[in-house]
């Protein structure tokens, strides 16, 4: 399952980078009925101290002040398994409605390593190098520096917030159990990080461990 530690791999790889712009139409903002957490995949993301090019969270933004502490999100792919045997795969359905990647918001999906792979403090490197000894002026180098913690938002998920469901407390219930599920470890509902060298992250990149912060 995913919550224990399995892999022994030092290195991971992109399969998904992703951001959301602002939606004026008021998608942003998570008391909109239009609002969701899923983000758009993108063939690469600009990364900067600042955070992800275009890539827009009103809580960040507004209730902590752009931090950047949270300047980009990572999530292992892992989870994505651990999802799917989750509330008898209740969360996953045949007609393409459930979960998918992206559907957590996260700026970067790695596969390869999982979700205890990322430790708070310790610093990570993306590049399109593949041999961890060679830099690039375009490696990306964050430090993590909090595991996030999973939230109503994700009740506003479709699959969550099922129609289909016969009541509302249902619905409760059913994101509640969602919600608790990606909180019984650190780094299942993913991580977030501080960026220290920014350039750009690639779909295909490699993710490997640089050290700890001392």
């Amino acid at each position: 399952t995913a919550t224990k530690s399995q892999s022994n791999n030092s290195q991971g790889q992109v399969i998904r980078t992703a951001a959301r712009p602002y939606q004026s139409s008021g998608g942003s903002l998570p008391s909109s009925r239009h609002y969701t957490t899923r983000k758009s995949s993108l063939p690469m993301i600009s990364v900067s101290e600042k955070g992800v090019s275009t890539d827009y969270n009103h809580y960040r933004t507004v209730a902590l002040k752009s931090t950047q502490d949270r300047a980009i999100s990572i999530l292992t792919h892992d989870v994505s398994s651990y999802i799917q045997t989750l509330d008898g795969g209740n969360f996953v359905m045949g007609d393409g409605k459930g979960y998918t990647d992206g559907d957590l918001g996260e700026n970067v999906l790695v596969k390869g390593v999982d979700f205890a792979f990322f430790k708070v403090g310790y610093r990570y490197r993306f590049s399109s190098q593949k041999s961890t000894t060679i830099d690039s002026a375009d490696d990306v180098v964050i430090e993590i520096t909090e595991p996030m913690e999973p939230c109503a938002n994700l009740c506003k998920l479709p699959y969550i917030n099922d129609p289909a469901l016969p009541s509302a407390r249902d619905r409760v219930a059913k994101c509640q159990r969602f919600i608790e599920a990606l909180g019984v470890n650190d780094g299942l509902r993913g991580w977030y990080a501080k960026v220290l060298s920014g350039g750009i992250i690639r779909v295909d990149d490699s993710m490997s461990l640089v050290g700890e912060n001392v």
